[in-house]
């Protein structure tokens, strides 16, 4: 369906009295695509607030039998897949509310013909069609702005505040930022990484990794926690990238393959630019370089072992300054 199709199409449906009562639910269950800012930022913090216990359902998947009982209070997060509609439909009279939190207008069709096209069309399908739907489920709407508050005040909106919580808003001094700044031929390398960062991420909150890589990387480290993707750059954007980027640790796994008996040692150089100094694999280039415990360390390609260094390093703040100390002196004093 067009845009037009649907401007031609759309009215305002009347409003209706919620048959909704918060107060009364036994939990609330969130249908949501997943972690977004439009949850931890405002509806997370206010439904914390109701007192009630919160089930979060990621509604991209199937809906599942017998995940909605009697008492539940319904919040649909943003977007909604239309196979939702019938389970959702079927349950309501035994809810004890439903309602649709949007921080976007996403019940106009007006607002569509200025967006990316893929972006109006998910705004067309997940939400916008749904409208008519929400009407005579009797839902609730809840807004995150007073634009939309006012937009839609036939609907009797619930105005939700932008108060995320403090853990998202101050400083985290304690984080550390770790680096594998490896090119398209480390696909081995990321690879084997990959298997320690599934530990690590596991059991470190204050770790967080950056990586370069295509598109197929970014699938194999997206489900990570705080584990970021870099697109490739250019060497002279790289080296802008560096002037003005800090990293705390450099990481430089390395497996033994006919063509990584090539390399050189250049990792050690692009890490101590950043102020880091590097975990390297005991191969050369790096063994016979590096010089273990002064200015980085050098580890076999034991997954565990990385692990429990890395971990290790997390928590020790001046064994990390002694080693940045060490590349920082190492490469500003030249070749040898």
């Amino acid at each position: 369906m067009t845009v037009r199709q649907l401007l031609r199409r759309w009215r305002a449906p009347q409003a209706q009295p919620p048959a909704s009562d918060l107060q009364s639910a036994r939990r609330i269950v969130v249908l949501e695509e997943g972690a977004s800012p439009s949850g931890d930022y405002l509806l997370y913090p206010w439904l914390a607030q109701r007192g009630l216990p919160v089930h979060r359902c990621d509604s991209r998947l199937p809906p599942q039998a017998g995940l909605l009982e009697a008492g539940d209070f319904v919040v649909i997060l943003r977007y909604l897949p239309s196979a939702w509609l019938k389970p959702l439909g079927l349950a309501r009279p035994q809810l004890a509310g439903l309602a649709w939190f949007m921080d976007d207008d996403l019940w106009d069709p007006a607002v569509l013909p200025g967006l990316p096209k893929a972006y109006a069309r998910k705004i067309s399908s997940h939400a916008l069609r749904h409208r008519h739907w929400c009407a005579q489920m009797q839902a609730q709407l809840w807004v995150s702005t007073s634009a939309l508050a006012a937009k839609y005040a036939s609907h009797a909106p619930v105005l939700l505040p932008l108060a995320p919580p403090p853990a998202l808003t101050r400083a985290q001094p304690e984080a550390l930022l770790l680096g594998y700044h490896g090119t398209a031929s480390h696909h081995a390398e990321l690879a084997w990484l990959h298997q320690v960062l599934v530990s690590l991420m596991a059991r470190s909150t204050t770790l967080h990794v950056e990586l370069f890589g295509d598109l197929a990387i970014n699938r194999q480290f997206r489900d990570l926690p705080r584990v970021s993707v870099l697109h490739p750059m250019s060497w002279e954007r790289y080296q802008h990238y560096t002037a003005s980027h800090r990293l705390d640790i450099g990481l430089a796994p390395l497996q033994p393959t006919a063509f990584n008996q090539g390399r050189g040692a250049v990792k050690f150089y692009d890490y101590a630019r950043m102020g880091a100094f590097g975990v390297y694999a005991d191969v050369p280039p790096y063994r016979g370089f590096v010089q273990h415990g002064h200015d980085g360390l050098l580890l076999p390609m034991e997954v565990e072992q990385w692990v429990q260094t890395l971990l290790q390093l997390g928590q020790d703040a001046e064994l990390r300054q002694h080693l940045a100390k060490g590349a920082q002196a190492r490469a500003l004093s030249g070749p040898g």
